[in-house]
């Protein structure tokens, strides 16, 4: 957590041009989505010439904190990735928990699709003067932690629409004793008290603090994050019998998941999810869908491991490749 840079660090975003707009609102409470298209896009002499493919990527952030443009949680090789192939990303805020349920988050990520695919296009060409078109044909999905998790729903809600697949350390078996019940140790080693979380439900209670939130962009939620999750806040959040809120149970149904691939990587040393998540995930996939390109990369490290990665390090440019090619073609 030391390592995080400051809220208002934006420098990682400085060769990309950010359009922010709203994409619904609910009881008065207007949720916004931000799109980050490369400069020298929208300071060319003349328009794109070709649609640009989309990088739909969704912040994590336990389901409790974070925002759409928070740059601790926002790696750069996704500006990365776009500026190389000449793609706009799209990062859209949705209501956290515990003021909203995790119905009510995924109700905001399928909005949020719908408003993609109807508004998007008409959007930039309007904010950039007609230089810059979108192909809503062309998706990548991607996310981290809690936004990994959105991204496999976001997957397995629109296989056939979106190309491939990617997700950094995703809190996918959520059905496991570690969420279910509590961790093993502290994450991060940090001991948290069971007042954080009865502090804030008593803030919500007294007006103190706003019933519904959607935007944490300074992170001030973060010990509530993992405070929820030492004390066993997941169970309430992820009822077991609520079977399509977990993607295992969805894969075993027999949905599917995009045929351009999935790429997941993972700390080894990950306090928040651990590995071995992910790797029933693979084993999973490989059962009821042998045919999916499906690659796990676990690397050293802890959550967030990833938050100085390079695209072409070996590791990720192995993972990425053939997804690349998928969501280009």
């Amino acid at each position: 957590m030391d390592l995080l840079p400051h809220p208002d660090d934006m420098s990682r975003f400085s060769d990309f041009t950010i359009l922010t707009t709203i994409y619904k609102t609910v009881s008065d409470h207007s949720i916004t989505t931000d799109v980050l298209i490369p400069k020298k896009l929208t300071e060319a002499p003349s328009p794109v010439t070709s649609s640009c493919p989309i990088i739909l990527r969704y912040h994590g952030g336990g389901f409790i904190g974070g925002a759409s443009l928070y740059p601790g949680f926002f790696a750069p090789w996704h500006m990365e990735l776009a500026a190389r192939h000449s793609a706009v990303i799209v990062s859209p805020n949705y209501r956290l928990a515990p003021e909203s349920t995790i119905d009510d988050l995924l109700e905001d990520v399928e909005d949020h699709w719908a408003w993609v695919h109807k508004e998007l296009a008409s959007f930039l060409k309007e904010e950039t003067g007609g230089r810059v078109d979108v192909d809503t044909d062309r998706i990548l999905t991607a996310g981290d932690s809690a936004g990994g998790y959105l991204s496999i729903m976001t997957g397995l809600s629109h296989a056939k629409e979106i190309r491939a697949v990617t997700a950094a350390y995703p809190c996918i078996d959520l059905a496991d004793a570690h969420f279910m019940e509590r961790p093993t140790a502290p994450v991060f080693g940090l001991a948290l008290p069971q007042s954080i979380i009865d502090d804030h439900f008593e803030k919500i209670r007294t007006g103190e603090a706003p019933a519904l939130i959607s935007n944490d962009r300074n992170l001030e939620r973060g010990l509530l994050m993992f405070a929820n999750l030492q004390h066993g806040g997941f169970p309430k959040m992820f009822p077991l019998e609520r079977k399509l809120l977990f993607p295992f149970e969805r894969l075993r149904a027999g949905q599917k998941l995009p045929r351009g691939g999935v790429f997941v990587w993972q700390g080894a040393d990950d306090s928040v999810v651990p590995a071995k998540g992910n790797i029933a995930l693979k084993e999973l996939v490989r059962e009821v869908d042998p045919e999916l390109e499906f690659n796990l990369a676990v690397q050293p490290g802890e959550h967030g491991f990833d938050a100085m990665t390079k695209i072409d390090e070996e590791w990720m440019a192995s993972g990425l490749s053939n997804l690349v090619k998928a969501w280009l073609q």
